[in-house]
């Protein structure tokens, strides 16, 4: 009868201690997956950016890269509007005349087009904020960057 009363309540605590880590490791898992989720959008976004925007048509190169990127982004049909913050996500362009001036962070920032760049370095940033607030949860940006070759910007339309 005494190891009988000994044994009250511990599964009660078993169970408490296991639901707090089961829960725990549930809510770590949705944050990671999140975290993945936001850092794949941020790279597709800019992907998509890049292949939509294909001639030059007049504007600064770096005005049809923001355009096409904020109609990607702002599009309410997407699946993952409900998912993003658009107001989250920036846009920012350097524009490089030669490959020395891009070893050299010799660039252009929001310029008007100019035949003479021939690199751009395109860098979407994602300002992330985390779902579960822990203590060392913080928020922190989540960038994109690549780097393209202009050569078909500002062909004329008479050229073959």
């Amino acid at each position: 009868m005494r190891n009988i009363n000994k044994q009250k309540g511990v599964t009660a605590v078993e169970f408490s201690l296991g639901a707090f880590i089961l829960f725990f490791v549930t809510f770590a898992i949705f944050e990671s997956s999140y975290y993945t989720y936001v850092v794949n959008m941020t790279e597709y976004s800019l992907r998509e950016t890049i292949r939509n925007t294909k001639i030059h048509e007049g504007k600064s190169v770096n005005q049809q890269y923001k355009e096409k990127f904020e109609t990607l982004i702002k599009d309410r049909t997407n699946l993952w509007h409900f998912l993003i913050d658009s107001s989250k996500f920036s846009f920012n362009g350097r524009y490089y005349r030669t490959y020395q001036d891009f070893i050299d962070d010799n660039g252009h920032s929001d310029q008007a087009f100019s035949e003479n760049y021939n690199l751009a370095e395109i860098t979407v940033t994602y300002r992330y904020s985390p779902i579960i607030k822990f203590v060392s949860a913080i928020d922190r940006d989540i960038s994109s960057t690549m780097v393209l070759n202009l050569e078909h910007e500002g062909w004329s339309r008479d050229a073959s």
